[in-house]
């Protein structure tokens, strides 16, 4: 008799733990999360992005290939927060390029004081110089301010100047740190959830990127938020007046990645994609058939 008492309370105690373990499921199913940018006012951040861009292109049956290593820290100071956004005294920590084209090798590093002679030296001065970023509670950087300022301090000739203005300007920056940064839905959202967001921006001051994201939360793991991004592109001139106003660009692509956010401050710990765009451009009877390929990385850490 005791023994099939025994038996019973252990039968028992399993379906228990059978079912306080489907209660915590349906609970963590349930799960929801409020994502949204939150950074407090008078804390800093160290902010490192990369982009590893391999350029596979046939021009007049000659394979000329660009490959490129950008490697970009900043210092990230919140100067104003509260529920309407923040203002980020945003600093240029360290800069490095890493260029190999058909033309020759270009290379910079601040971080070394040995850096050879190259149009990319100019870039270097840009190290320590400060400007101000105003972010929205979804990310979106709404206004730069004195991004002109860095770029006057660099000097150099014309050429170089319009080519830091094209890539740096006020709207450049702003543009391509939306893409980056404006991912939240600023509403609870619970694991599997997805969300839109889509950007058209100019790039370099040639063609026009029209982006479309989608965002799905995938786990909830305590304090850290998992999502996945699925994204298509489209590049197409950016007017007639732009140096390939009159190309005809067939350049379409996707990207893929995953972004890791700490869900009580809306601080990217880290985030990588991976973007594959191919097609061609043609102008003057010559077709170029063209691959790009894009790895995409960011990490965030307070300081």
């Amino acid at each position: 008799m005791i023994k099939k008492i025994s038996i019973f309370l252990l039968l028992l105690s399993a379906l228990t733990i059978v079912k306080a373990h489907n209660k915590t499921a349906e609970e963590q199913g349930k799960q929801s999360v409020l994502l949204k940018m939150n950074l407090k006012k008078g804390a800093s951040y160290l902010f490192s992005t990369s982009i590893d861009q391999l350029v596979n292109q046939e021009v007049m049956g000659n394979q000329m290939d660009i490959k490129q290593q950008t490697q970009v820290d900043y210092i990230y100071e919140v100067v104003e927060s509260n529920t309407q956004g923040m203002k980020i005294k945003s600093t240029y920590q360290t800069m490095a390029i890493n260029m190999e084209t058909p033309q020759g090798n270009f290379h910079f590093d601040s971080k070394r004081t040995d850096n050879p002679e190259s149009p990319l030296k100019a870039v270097g001065k840009m190290v320590g110089k400060s400007f101000f970023m105003y972010l929205s509670p979804e990310g979106e950087v709404t206004k730069v301010e004195g991004m002109q300022d860095v770029l006057n301090s660099i000097g150099g000739e014309a050429s170089t100047q319009q080519l830091l203005k094209q890539q740096f300007s006020d709207s450049a920056f702003m543009n391509m740190m939306n893409v980056s940064l404006n991912i939240y839905p600023n509403k609870e959202i619970q694991p599997n959830e997805s969300w839109q967001k889509d950007f058209k921006m100019p790039m370099a001051g040639m063609m026009e990127m029209d982006l479309q994201n989608q965002y799905t939360l995938t786990a909830i793991n305590g304090k850290q938020a998992d999502i996945s991004v699925h994204s298509t592109i489209k590049l197409s001139p950016l007017n007639s007046e732009s140096p390939l106003g009159n190309m005809q660009i067939n350049l379409t692509g996707t990207q893929d990645g995953k972004v890791q956010v700490d869900s009580s401050t809306g601080l990217i710990n880290s985030s990588t994609i991976n973007q594959q765009i191919s097609g061609d451009i043609s102008a003057q009877g010559m077709k170029i058939p063209m691959k790009i390929t894009s790895k995409i990385t960011l990490t965030g850490k307070a300081l």
